[in-house]
């Protein structure tokens, strides 16, 4: 009998130490180590001071992503050149786009919010994970010449969390109130 509970208890200590060892290697969704970086996006909200009327004209966003602070979007669109990238609101929706390949492609992440204004939200990594962005906003007729636009651009710091910037106006625009800019505010957010 005794050797039976001595045979019985090795293979008992086997079981144990081979779940041990097994448990042991086992790697667990939540281990130590850093987290995850946090993503951050950019919302923007322009209001005009008429109602948003994309059958006569475009409204556009345009961003400065190179952290060069002596050459923010200029007003006049025929000036952009290199690392600019905008956001234009026409009749046809949103459309995103970099100045310096030239493409465009659908934007989703726009939308009208009230029928005096409009709000876009993009992930800070579409535009090359800059540190910081130089902002415009513009209005144009259909063929592009300048209707309205901010004083100068504004800066933003992309790397902190609820980052605020505000375009600063002065006078309305030629092309009536549907494109006389209001007011321009920009905060930065956590994507997802």
């Amino acid at each position: 009998m005794e050797i039976m509970n001595v045979k019985k208890a090795i293979i008992i200590f086997l079981l144990i130490g081979t779940l041990t060892v097994v448990a042991g290697c086992a790697r667990w969704p939540y281990e130590p180590g850093p987290e995850p970086e946090t993503e951050y996006q950019l919302e923007i909200t322009v209001e005009v001071a008429g109602e948003i009327n994309t059958d006569e004209g475009i409204y556009y966003i345009a961003f400065d992503a190179d952290s060069n602070s002596i050459d923010g979007p200029d007003d006049d669109l025929n000036f952009w050149e290199n690392d600019y990238y905008y956001i234009m609101l026409d009749g046809t929706g949103f459309y995103f786009a970099q100045v310096k390949d030239g493409s465009e492609s659908y934007f989703s992440g726009g939308s009208i919010t009230g029928t005096n204004q409009f709000q876009i939200t993009i992930a800070i990594s579409d535009l090359g994970d800059p540190t910081r962005i130089d902002i415009n906003v513009i209005t144009t007729d259909s063929d592009n010449n300048t209707y309205d636009h901010l004083d100068g651009y504004f800066t933003i710091n992309t790397t902190m969390l609820g980052s605020t910037g505000e375009g600063v106006i002065s006078g309305g625009g030629t092309g009536g109130t549907d494109f006389d800019i209001k007011k321009v505010t920009a905060v930065i957010t956590t994507l997802y």
